[in-house]
């Protein structure tokens, strides 16, 4: 009798395993992510301003090219880490979520996963703001200025 039952279980356990459907979950990203905003104009300053809702970075004077800010963190315990940016030249500003959690898709992660380490490297250039490809090895625009009146 308890072979029987045994036997059942053991049939009835690798019927269900047979139907799941097998999904390929992402790995998981890394656990620090440094990200950098560089002054890639030709002639102007950039003045940066990057924050999450918790942490305030402060304003940032990057007055000449290949001048740059950074920071670092560990993406929270609930995977919500946000932070956003507004990038400012006297005749132009735009404003850019600089990094967000990805569970579903890793656009993100794939653009700024470089080795193991995260690192996202937003660069203002003349005609837009642009985001480091790694796996590429290009950077791609991503966002344009907003010209002032």
């Amino acid at each position: 009798m308890i072979k029987n039952i045994v036997v059942f279980f053991l049939f009835t356990v690798a019927l269900v395993g047979a139907q799941v459907p097998r999904v390929a979950l992402p790995l998981p990203g890394p656990s620090r992510y440094y990200v950098h905003v560089v002054n890639g104009l030709s002639k102007l300053g950039l003045l940066v301003h990057c924050q999450s809702k918790d942490d305030d970075l402060g304003y940032h004077r990057l007055l000449n090219h290949g001048d740059g800010y950074k920071w670092n963190f560990k993406v929270n315990f609930w995977g919500t880490t946000l932070y956003w940016c507004k990038l400012e030249t006297p005749h132009a500003y735009v404003s850019f979520e600089s990094f967000w959690p990805e569970t579903q898709h890793l656009w993100l992660r794939d653009r700024c996963k470089h080795g193991t380490v995260g690192t996202c490297i937003w660069t203002a250039k003349d005609d837009g703001i642009y985001l480091r490809n790694f796996l590429a090895n290009v950077d791609e625009l991503i966002h344009k200025w907003i010209y002032k009146r």
